[in-house]
């Protein structure tokens, strides 16, 4: 009876377009269709004396909140220059469920970008909407303000994916009040964003969703982990002119740098924002104890349905249009892969890499003809075979359900008539969201058939 009381007023709320939540009162927008709208709502807020620290939760609205702005992003200065220290909302898209009487499930999307660029308004999820689920799109910290991994108890590491986690608990505790069932999240994500989710599977934190979708990326992924620069903080200083040897000094002083100023110092010093393992503190939110090849939680996974899967010419974008010198000097490729990610001695190096050579190239030149062999290569070696470890690692821990999808569609490409092609590194977000794209009657369908499995899978497992 109280679910019935508590739906109705949750259907009533939305289609009035403000929802009371935890945080206050919240408007948004409706479409003529029935679906809403609610854009760029605070989850937590930055401490602006620690900004690379723990977030703070976000004061109750003492007005009605006017959610209809995405776009506010976390401080970027690859592809764009910008966003706040502020920048902690989430986007949420309600389907038409006027006349349900049930919650409906819950999708909830990490983007990719490396740590370094993307936000949650990127994603338009109405399309994954129209089939029932309400859709989220989350900001979580990028850069050092969500990466720097310290031996500090404020400033242990993996910021970034403790702002997911408190985006998730914000959810936990308030979707209902939009016609979501907090009982029936599923968390999903692309390449580092697919890496994010694979780790949230053995976080030590409280259980925030029971199934997950892992696109392009895993834990495992080459370059998704590194060894922790505990001097980071102290460096970066240096760049920007303040000298200290104390880490504790050095991030009272990066506090207050301008975002975009830090970020682009960041840069110049080859800061590379990533998943640390963590130094654990007592009293202290860890996520990561543990390096990516010896993750195990078998609790967490046992009960959890995991779609995971990548595209058919991940890398593709790696040797695309480029010129014949650039192919001539592709010649020790498999060795530097080897020398750079494995500790081999130096003649187990030179067989092997001859090994891995003849298997993808045969008795191929090194020039344009050998593109997609290549493509190959560079594919498995950083993506393809760090998400068929995940699978592999699922089914021997237990996993409720693994499903595994390729995706190869090019009919949306620039390159679908090169003979062999296949789809890129993020070619298949366009049919999930809408990104803008006009499409053909072909895409279309693709998107309407892609949308459906990924609604039916968030629904049913």
């Amino acid at each position: 009876m109280l679910l019935s009381v508590l739906f109705t007023l949750a259907l009533h709320q939305v289609g009035c377009d403000v929802v009371v939540t935890n945080s206050g009162s919240v408007r948004g927008q409706r479409a003529v269709d029935g679906s809403s709208t609610f854009l760029g709502i605070p989850y937590a807020l930055v401490d602006e004396e620690n900004p690379f620290g723990k977030s703070l939760e976000f004061p109750k609205f003492e007005t009605v909140f006017n959610a209809s702005n995405s776009s506010v992003i976390c401080p970027q200065v690859r592809r764009i220059e910008g966003g706040v220290l502020q920048c902690l909302r989430l986007n949420i898209f309600v389907p038409n469920i006027t006349n349900l009487n049930r919650l409906v499930p819950v999708f909830v999307w990490f983007h990719g970008g490396g740590f370094s660029i993307g936000s949650g308004g990127q994603y338009d999820g109405k399309y994954l909407a129209q089939h029932g689920i309400i859709v989220v799109t989350v900001n979580y910290r990028l850069g050092p303000y969500g990466f720097f991994c310290l031996k500090d108890p404020d400033v242990p590491g993996n910021q970034g994916l403790k702002d997911q986690v408190t985006a998730l608990r914000w959810i936990k505790d308030n979707i209902r009040a939009f016609g979501g069932n907090p009982d029936e999240v599923t968390i999903a994500g692309e390449s580092f964003g697919g890496g994010a989710v694979d780790l949230h599977l053995y976080s030590e934190n409280e259980r925030l969703f029971n199934k997950a979708i892992i696109q392009s990326g895993s834990a495992e992924v080459t370059g998704m982990f590194v060894k922790p620069d505990h001097d980071a903080a102290i460096k970066l200083g240096k760049q920007l002119g303040y000298n200290t040897t104390n880490t504790k000094d050095a991030l009272k002083y990066l506090a207050t740098v301008d975002p975009i100023v830090l970020m682009k110092a960041a840069n110049n010093i080859n800061f590379l924002p990533r998943v640390c393992k963590e130094k654990r503190y007592k009293g202290v939110q860890h996520f990561v104890t543990e390096d990516p090849f010896h993750l195990n939680n078998s609790t967490i996974i046992k009960n959890t349905s995991i779609l995971i899967g990548y595209n058919s010419k991940e890398d593709f974008g790696g040797f695309v249009g480029k010129s014949n010198e650039f192919y001539a000097n592709m010649s020790s490729i498999f060795y530097d892969k080897l020398k750079n990610t494995f500790d081999f001695k130096e003649e187990e190096l030179r067989s092997l890499a001859k090994i891995i050579q003849s298997f993808y190239m045969g008795g191929k030149k090194f020039s344009k003809d050998s593109m997609l062999e290549l493509v190959d290569f560079s594919s498995d070696f950083v993506l393809n075979h760090a998400a068929e470890s995940a699978v592999n690692r699922y089914m021997e821990q237990g996993a409720l359900k693994v499903y595994k999808y390729l995706f190869s569609y090019v009919g949306g490409s620039d390159f679908k008539d090169i003979p062999g092609v296949g789809a890129a590194h993020t070619e298949e977000l366009q049919y999930l969201f809408d990104k803008g794209t006009t499409f053909t009657d072909e895409q279309i369908l693709i998107r309407d058939r892609m949308t459906t499995m990924w609604a039916n899978f968030v629904k049913y497992g």
